[in-house]
């Protein structure tokens, strides 16, 4: 018999084409990023303009090795001694990615129970995410929904190749069985890798007073990263302020940096509020360096 053409209840298989290969890649997305269609989710300018615009699209993850967790559905016996499947348990995972220390604290900070959307790529390049089948925008692709959270053991494992766990709960065992497969005419990984904007570290070096605070900014995993400006920064949220602004940079030395962060027209923040930051460098409409988000909190 030919394995590539099983009898199914709607005709047979086509071609052997979409053979299942083991994963290598995982690519997270927000939870609200989708792709009009399975055309459009083959189309690498689509996946640029999430990665490099949109910002939604994550670096791709290489995956060492990885094991499903999926719960065995439950089997209940009948009276007739006939024997009935009552659940569908939903999906689960632990990743473990090929990563070094420093990426791997931006993991921890990323992924902390977080929902996101994921695509697995396999092997050969293929990639699988989940089709929407109701609803306004029915035809969609996206990633399957999930909640990803990093732990470290703290000290590296004897196999180093298990040093970096993600745990992946999925949420929606039916977007499984909508799964659908894309092959693209260009290598996804390293298209996308390609595509990404450099990563930069930023975190604070001093309190923040009468809205001025000095942070660091690094190149990730490198140097002080240097020659950026008050538009380079922006506020991503805050504790409900109106127009919360990097108003003034000024550049001290070796990716020191002075921030004056205001509120309203030019009233510098003050006790009690919140805003969050990163840098956000563009080229024209394209991210080129792009930061952690960092939490500041005035006290004074």
């Amino acid at each position: 018999m030919n394995n590539c053409i099983p009898f199914l209840p709607n005709g047979i298989n086509n071609s052997c084409l979409q053979d299942l290969k083991e994963i290598r890649n995982v690519i997270p997305t927000s939870f609200s990023t989708q792709f009009t269609s399975p055309l459009n989710a083959a189309s690498l300018s689509a996946w640029k303009t999430n990665v490099q615009t949109n910002l939604s699209v994550y670096a791709p993850l290489g995956v060492n090795d990885f094991d499903p967790s999926t719960d065995k559905p439950t089997i209940a016996k009948m009276q007739s001694t006939r024997k009935t499947i009552t659940d569908r348990p939903i999906p689960s995972a632990l990743f473990y990615l090929a990563s070094n220390f420093c990426d791997y604290k931006d993991v921890l900070a990323a992924f902390q129970g977080g929902n996101f959307r994921l695509f697995f790529v396999d092997i050969n390049g293929n990639f699988f995410g989940t089709k929407v089948n109701t609803g306004t925008n029915i035809g969609a692709v996206q990633g399957f929904a999930v909640q990803l959270t990093a732990v470290t053991s703290g000290i590296p494992t004897k196999d180093t190749a298990q040093s970096f766990p993600v745990y992946a709960n999925f949420l929606v065992y039916e977007e499984f069985e909508q799964a659908v497969m894309i092959t693209p005419n260009f290598n996804i990984t390293q298209e996308l890798t390609l595509a990404m904007p450099v990563g930069l570290t930023l975190y604070p070096t001093s309190n923040i007073t009468a809205g001025s605070l000095t942070v660091k900014v690094l190149s990730r995993c490198g140097a002080g990263f240097t020659g950026l400006l008050a538009a380079d920064f922006e506020v991503v949220d805050s504790s409900e302020l109106t127009t919360p602004t990097v108003a003034t940079v000024t550049a001290i030395s070796n990716g020191d940096y002075t921030l004056t962060i205001t509120k309203g027209t030019s009233t510098p923040i003050a006790a009690g509020d919140m805003v969050v930051i990163r840098v956000n460098r563009k080229s024209s409409s394209i991210t080129t360096y792009l930061s952690n988000r960092q939490t500041i909190n005035a006290l004074s």
